[in-house]
This record gives structure tokens, C-alpha cells and sequence, in this order.
């Protein structure tokens, strides 16, 4: 399922005042516990970002993503668009052309494949888009 729908929404980086910020789609055919999600890799331009600069956005909320695991109360929503803003201040500017390379992982809590463990859809994406 990892290769049906677009990971990074077109035309949804902005700068940020303290770095940046874009949109991800939930790759999955049903709504997820915040819990689910893990973002392994984000890379700019071909440098990986460190992913204590980034924080998952959903529902009016904000995460570091080590706390993401203690969030099965907070869904993310087939429709809606999560976003993620990253702490790199100065790193892009309006007008400019970056490359996003982002990996996202989503565990699906009812499909069991072992003790302790459950299915994960891994999608990864690289786009390219201009900064508003």
C-alpha cells in the first residue's frame, strides 16, 4: 500500500519562523492512534535532519516524536493531513526549490504478525517543492 498515495502534500512547505513546515498524508485505509506513527528519516536537500528537531502536528496539537508512543487517545484521521515542523531556523526561504526525502512508518495495533509485534507499512517519499 505504500506506493498508492503521495506521502508529502504538494505545495505544503512554508517557512516557519523558527525553521519550516510541511503536510504528510496518512498512507493507511483507516484512521490511526497518534501512537502508530513513527517518522524514521527526513532529509533536506540530502542532509538528514536530526529528528530531535522535528515535531509531529495533528489535531491542534504538537509532539516531539519520542512522545508520540504515549498517544493512543489522539487520532490521525483518513482525511486529514498531519504536519510536521522542523526546528532549522534560517534553513530555507520563501521562493526557494528543496528536496523533502521523509520515511514514515504507521503500526497497525489490530494485526498481530508475533508476540509484541504488528503489521508496519513503511511509505517513503522525496519531493520536491517550493518554500512559501
Amino acid at each position: 500500500m505504500g506506493a498508492s498515495v503521495n506521502l508529502i502534500r504538494e505545495n505544503s512547505l512554508q517557512v516557519a519562523e523558527d525553521g519550516y513546515t510541511f503536510q504528510i498524508r496518512l498512507n493507511w485505509y483507516r484512521s490511526l492512534p497518534v501512537s502508530c506513527v513513527g517518522i524514521l528519516s527526513l532529509k533536506l536537500d540530502g542532509e538528514p535532519v536530526p529528528l530531535d528537531n522535528i515535531r509531529f502536528e495533528i489535531n491542534e496539537h504538537s509532539y516531539a516524536l519520542e512522545q508520540l508512543n504515549n498517544h493512543y487517545e489522539e487520532f490521525w484521521f483518513v482525511q486529514d493531513f498531519a504536519g510536521v515542523h522542523v526546528h532549522q531556523p534560517g534553513r530555507i526561504a520563501p521562493g526557494e526549490t528543496h528536496t523533502l526525502d521523509a520515511e514514515v512508518a504507521l503500526r497497525a495495533p489490530y494485526i498481530s504478525v508475533g508476540p509484541g509485534k504488528f503489521l508496519t507499512n513503511i511509505t517513503q517519499q522525496a519531493a520536491t517543492l517550493v518554500a512559501n
